[in-house]
């Protein structure tokens, strides 16, 4: 069984064929999958992966917040066994957009051991992945020459520059109190940084609180000019939410600053952002997957650490679950509810 989109907002349950790894793969019961924003977009018909999957897609697209069971293993996989929970459950070597986890099964080819993790922690690893990757670019916008990184064997500790590092906590705004922009309030944390939330819905602002982040209100028109009064200008940014307005970036952000725009792919950045760059802000878009094949480090291995050992417990951000035969309802009640984190599928136990 696995879910098909046939059509604009329109996932149909299908019977199909279990998959049949090859040498290097893995087959995967799926046990959990998240519904992320870009899942919502591909069920809308409004992301770039439409582009690539005509209707109807291939069953079981796009989802990709998956962990699951290995019932099969190929005979040149190595590290990886039968009875093993994984995450990374997508075709990565060539085809690093084929993902298939609204289904039943799944093939992976670079899985990832995390046995010891909560199944509805470490399904998240690459929304954590994708927080840590964009984070890291605010401190190193010309991440691929980096060389600290290119040195570094434990990607879990984000380098962060030693001006940083220097004083009281360094102030971030993180616009968009979303999945991702908490996961990164928290790396931001974490490393000795002090981010700053600003959010326009009023249950995520309540709930960032409430996860010991300090958030403002978006629609207070005094809110920015309250946070640069206490912070003064701040020299980073990062822009979760897609919003329209740039104003009040502009008025945060100092004149040498780095604004990173959160997303895993955006065609162009247009004429809205430019008065960033009139101002000096450099601003960067950070590809997930294209970076993490140029510079060659694997930060979704990273990411499953931290959330199997519990250092990320994001479990307090699920706000529905559904059964995979509910997808279309869960596509459904995600889109009239914005104040959502996340929703989870219960593919199996």
């Amino acid at each position: 069984m696995a879910a098909q989109l046939v059509g604009e907002r329109e996932y149909r349950i299908v019977e199909v064929q279990t998959p049949v790894p090859n040498d290097r793969q893995v087959l995967v019961r799926i046990t959990h999958v998240g519904i992320c924003g870009s899942d919502s977009s591909f069920w809308k018909l409004s992301h770039t992966l439409n582009q690539l999957h005509p209707l109807p897609a291939p069953p079981g697209s796009h989802g990709h917040e998956a962990v699951g069971r290995v019932v099969q293993a190929g005979r040149d996989v190595r590290g990886v066994r039968v009875g093993d929970q994984v995450v990374r459950i997508n075709l990565v070597a060539d085809r690093d957009w084929d993902m298939r986890c609204f289904a039943e099964y799944a093939l992976a080819d670079r899985a990832v051991v995390v046995n010891h993790g909560d199944p509805r922690a470490v399904c998240f690893a690459d929304p954590l992945a994708v927080a840590m990757i964009h984070v890291q670019t605010l401190f190193y916008p010309n991440l691929i020459t980096m060389p600290v990184l290119r040195e570094a064997a434990d990607l879990q500790h984000i380098a962060v520059p030693e001006p940083y590092r220097r004083g009281e906590p360094r102030p971030v705004l993180v616009r968009g109190m979303g999945f991702i922009g908490v996961l990164a309030a928290w790396l931001l944390k974490r490393h000795g940084l002090r981010p700053i939330g600003l959010e326009i819905e009023r249950q995520k602002i309540e709930a960032a609180r409430e996860l010991g982040i300090d958030c403002r209100d978006g629609r207070d028109p005094e809110a920015v000019r309250a946070i640069v009064r206490q912070y003064g200008p701040m020299a980073g940014a990062l822009e979760c939410c897609g919003a329209s307005d740039v104003d009040s970036l502009v008025e945060a952000l100092d004149d040498q600053a780095v604004c990173v725009l959160m997303g895993t792919s955006r065609k162009r950045i247009d004429l809205l952002y430019q008065p960033l760059r009139a101002k000096g802000i450099a601003l960067v878009c950070p590809s997930n997957a294209a970076l993490q094949a140029v510079v060659g480090f694997n930060y979704w291995e990273a990411a499953a650490r931290l959330l199997e050992d519990g250092t990320i417990a994001p479990q307090s951000m699920i706000d529905a679950e559904y059964s995979l035969a509910d997808l279309q309802q869960a596509m459904e009640d995600s889109e009239r509810h914005p104040e959502w984190r996340r929703a989870l599928i219960r593919v199996a136990d």
